[in-house]
């Protein structure tokens, strides 16, 4: 799925949420959302990574890491769909113009770059 069509599929499944919980998806509450989830993401991340309080199972840590990470993702969308801001744009003149410079050092090792939890 590419960046514009998921930001379309997730702003409606919002709509869908919202409507179901009666929320005001105002411009204030899309960022003051994506900032609660970012949040929640670096809770998540503490505990993935062992620096937390939170008691759960490895794979449990690893599933809360992962839906937050999509949270984040999600609602990013929703404040670029927004306020109109074309990623595959965005994304080509902040980072992608810096292709050009890319060494055989910089490239993935067979494109994996998962950490363990606590590295």
């Amino acid at each position: 799925m590419e960046l514009a069509a998921a930001q379309r599929e997730v702003e409606t499944i919002s709509r869908v949420y919202a409507r179901l919980h009666g929320i005001e998806r105002t411009d204030d509450w899309l960022v003051l959302k994506l900032g609660e989830e970012v949040g929640e993401l670096t809770r998540a991340y503490l505990a993935w990574s062992g620096r937390s309080r939170h008691e759960a199972s490895s794979d449990e840590r690893a599933a809360d890491l992962r839906d937050e990470v999509a949270d984040v993702l999600a609602h990013l969308l929703l404040v670029a769909e927004r306020t109109g801001v074309d990623l595959d744009d965005a994304l080509e003149r902040k980072w992608f113009r810096w292709r050009h410079l890319i060494e055989d050092q910089d490239r993935l090792p067979d494109g994996d770059v998962r950490s363990e939890p606590g590295s």
